[in-house]
């Protein structure tokens, strides 16, 4: 039967739930930004996520952060919608550009708790009043995060329009992966994909690029990504795999609800992110995979991790 802890984390309070009879569980912050801080599987933690109260206020390389209403780089923090113009601080100053949205430190409501024999999940909610002059659009967010004993976590996620206009939308999540201590010794394999080239400020030009390097279960080895692709297998869903220390993962998301995914290896070499996204990089000016939500309509997503023995 799982059960649910409440305890400190600096400042804010962190939600176990924890099977204590198999070691299955995750934790969560839901005041800073609904993070999620780690996932076990027989008491082996998959994610390399915040281990302490100051790590997470730091967010250093956004881990397991929620992006919205955007993610991944918009150029110089700037587009238009509707025939006006708005501009989101710079937050990524190595690009000039602003990254990932702005509720990764938004304080998420607890709606319920779920614990059962052999399942347990998280609603967590987020209502926003369009405060903040570079995003004045009014909407509700709510994320649901589920463990199941048959070695499944899923995140489930609803946006509704709270506006009188539609809203542009995108949404992804930001998990990097740790099955042993070193991102080289991890085997990996994506869909088949297109990589979205980039300028020097990580913007897309336009180019795709066939990108069959990792069709296969290979090494990771020195390769090094911190690129967007876009999908283009031919099933209802597709599939990113890491693989090492006699575990696997795989992240399984619909083609159609998240068409692109990011993979990112951190200079840090510990761990490596699998990134199911909505939509391409800057697609707020590019529109490419951008939702247009139209007024009290509601667009909804999941994907899926699954855990096995390789």
């Amino acid at each position: 039967m799982y059960e649910l802890k409440k305890t400190s984390f600096g400042k804010h309070t962190r939600f176990t739930l924890h099977n204590p009879l198999n070691g299955n569980g995750f934790s969560v912050v839901p005041e800073r930004g609904a993070n999620v801080l780690d996932i076990r599987f027989s008491a082996k933690n998959i994610l390399d996520g915040y281990t302490t109260p100051e790590e997470l206020e730091a967010a250093k390389w956004g881990k397991s952060v929620l992006l919205f209403p955007f993610p991944n780089r918009l150029d110089g923090g700037r587009y238009e919608w509707l025939g006006r113009q708005y501009e989101f601080p710079v937050n990524n100053a190595a690009t000039g550009n602003a990254i990932h949205g702005f509720i990764r430190d938004v304080a998420f409501e607890v709606e319920y708790v779920f614990l059962a024999r052999d399942e347990a999940s998280i609603l967590c909610t987020y209502n926003y009043n369009g405060e903040r002059p570079y995003y004045p659009f009014p909407f509700t967010l709510e994320v649901e995060f589920a463990i199941h004993d048959d070695g499944t976590f899923t995140l489930e996620t609803a946006c509704r329009n709270m506006h009188d206009r539609p809203i542009p939308v995108g949404f992804g999540w930001h998990p990097y992966f740790r099955l042993t201590d070193a991102a080289d010794e991890h085997l990996m394999q994506l869909p088949s994909c297109e990589k979205v080239a980039i300028d020097d400020r990580m913007i897309p030009t336009g180019e795709r690029h066939v990108f069959d390097n990792f069709r296969r279960n290979n090494p990771v080895g020195d390769t090094f990504l911190d690129n967007c692709f876009q999908n283009r297998s031919s099933g209802a869903s597709y599939k990113l795999a890491l693989e090492a220390a006699g575990r696997r993962i795989v992240v399984k998301a619909s083609s159609r609800q998240f068409p692109y995914f990011q993979v990112f290896t951190p200079p840090h070499r510990e761990s490596i992110a699998l990134e199911p996204m909505t939509c391409n990089v800057n697609a707020f000016n590019n529109g490419e995979g951008l939702i247009t939500l139209d007024p009290d309509k509601e667009w909804k997503g999941k994907m899926e991790i699954k855990v096995s023995a390789s």
